[in-house]
């Protein structure tokens, strides 16, 4: 199997994601592998349009067909199909990573503001401390980096 880090979303896969119909098939085939025949009486749509719609979506790479060796063919996700629904569990365990190391970074910002000598040199024009705008930051550094921690590791959460 691939490695999902190497998926891209280029132009046609984005294409192919932006009509609802071929989301709902992607749904669909997300469950199990099925025909053209199944996706029209499942989706209210003719087969001609359900067809069209499968060959955009096997153009994008997201589903590939198999036929079964009689006259039926069926569609099913591929490995990139498969992670649009399923994201690996790394990419949650990287943002997390990538999370708490910008939280420790900016504790070491905030840390660095109370504890650095003031200068007498005026570096920001207005500002008696030069450190200020780096506190700020650092301030709303942490505050983005916990709601997105908190987002991600919630229980029920399908992260980002």
């Amino acid at each position: 199997m691939e490695d999902p880090a190497e998926y891209t979303l280029d132009k046609s896969t984005i294409d192919s994601l932006s009509s609802e119909t071929r989301v709902s098939i992607l749904a669909s085939l997300h469950n199990r592998q099925k025909t053209n025949a199944e996706l029209s009486k499942e989706l209210d749509l003719k087969p001609p349009t359900i067809h069209h719609h499968l060959e955009l979506l096997k153009e994008a790479g997201l589903i590939e067909s198999r036929e079964d060796g009689h006259k039926w063919v069926y569609y099913r996700l591929t490995s990139f199909g498969q992670a649009l629904f399923n994201p690996e569990k790394r990419m949650k365990v990287s943002i997390i990573l990538s999370t708490v190391l910008t939280f420790v970074t900016g504790l070491v910002a905030i840390g660095t503001f109370f504890v650095q000598p003031r200068l007498s040199v005026r570096i920001f024009p207005g500002l008696e401390d030069p450190f200020l705008p780096m506190f700020i930051v650092a301030v709303v550094a942490i505050s983005l980096q916990v709601v997105i921690l908190v987002y991600v590791i919630r229980p029920g959460s399908h992260g980002l």
